[in-house]
């Protein structure tokens, strides 16, 4: 993954690294929140969920040959390469976001009330005719969906066509930044607030 190297993603999510040095020039060959999904090279992140923390299988993966792990817990604990975070969550956004940077691709971004998937079917469907076209699979279009989604990416793509869910108030902003068309983030429109309480 183009510049996805573990010192610039450490920087990237605010984290610190843990473990030897000589990793930290390494590229990641892709991100997985799901343990059975960690292939060779993988940055692995473990998220918290109600029943399910991903911090327990972190051996797992490694023992795939996952690359680096993040990590919310003591990072003495582990003796793998990790990046020590205050949320895993936050941090998956945070990298998704500079990533999407590296990458010279026009993104278009659908969001609403109502028929946001037909929309991206739509629009997905006339560009990949004459474009390579990424588009948002399934319903991956919340805080964790759509950075997963921004990881598929890579530089044969020439346009990506991204849903974006709106759950709580400033969402649009958040999603916004991750998937600017130029890789920069605007700053937000005064009548976003109104638009995020239409939902």
């Amino acid at each position: 993954m183009k510049n996805m190297t573990l010192k610039n993603i450490t920087a990237a999510c605010h984290g610190t690294f843990h473990g030897d040095s000589s990793f930290l020039e390494k590229e990641i060959t892709g991100v997985a929140i799901d343990s059975r999904k960690a292939a060779p090279g993988f940055l692995f992140v473990p998220l918290k969920g109600a029943r399910v923390d991903g911090h327990t299988f972190i051996p797992q993966v490694m023992e795939q040959g996952a690359l680096a792990t993040l990590t919310e817990e003591d990072p003495s604990s582990l003796t793998c390469p990790c990046i020590h975070v205050e949320s895993c969550e936050k941090a998956l956004r945070d990298i998704a976001a500079f990533y999407r940077m590296q990458l010279d691709i026009k993104v278009v971004g659908i969001t609403g009330s109502v028929g946001k998937t037909s929309t991206k079917e739509t629009i997905a469907s006339v560009l990949s005719r004459k474009y390579n076209v990424l588009k948002t699979e399934g319903n991956f279009n919340n805080g964790i969906g759509l950075p997963l989604t921004i990881f598929n990416l890579t530089e044969e793509h020439e346009v990506a066509v991204l849903e974006m869910g709106i759950d709580h108030f400033g969402d649009l902003c958040n999603h916004q930044h991750r998937s600017c068309t130029h890789g920069k983030s605007r700053k937000p429109r005064r009548n976003l607030k109104s638009q995020n309480r239409s939902f």
